[in-house]
């Protein structure tokens, strides 16, 4: 699929997305290199699943309004990053898998934020991108850290 057939499909990818970073979240807590960034993991894997819940409330708030034309400059490929890995990835391998999952989810809530006119569902999507950007620095900081036990 290269690009989305309608709104509804953004929203269920949005998240299938978030339930596949959430489960993520769960193994690298498993890897976490001590307690505190056990704890961390852990709670970024529930707010994944508590966005799951506001990306369902969205169709709720009402319709994203998003024209066809918006609809052809959002390419599915632009947020998708494959977390299925066939060997077990070193833990420094999935810190940099995980910034880059949280950064395609900043991507595509700023990008649904910028094209649709619902201020209610634009401050929804802003949040989500905050969110996700927290994330993305925790990341790195952790990576950063653990580069420097090494």
């Amino acid at each position: 699929m290269n690009r989305f057939n309608s709104v509804d499909e953004i929203l269920h990818f949005a998240i299938r997305s978030a339930q596949e970073t959430a489960d993520f979240f769960i193994r690298l807590s498993k890897q976490a290199r001590n307690s505190k960034m056990k704890r961390v993991f852990e709670t970024y894997a529930r707010e994944e699943f508590a966005y799951m819940v506001r990306l369902t409330r969205v169709r709720e708030i009402g319709p994203l309004e998003i024209t066809e034309e918006q609809m052809e400059e959002l390419r599915v490929s632009d947020y998708v990053i494959d977390l299925k890995h066939e060997r077990e990835l070193q833990y420094s391998e999935a810190l940099e898998m995980a910034m880059r999952k949280v950064r395609a989810a900043f991507r595509l809530y700023l990008d649904l934020a910028s094209k649709t006119p619902n201020d209610e569902i634009q401050s929804v999507f802003r949040s989500l991108a905050n969110e996700e950007a927290k994330h993305k620095r925790g990341f790195e900081i952790e990576y950063n850290e653990s580069l420097l036990l090494c």
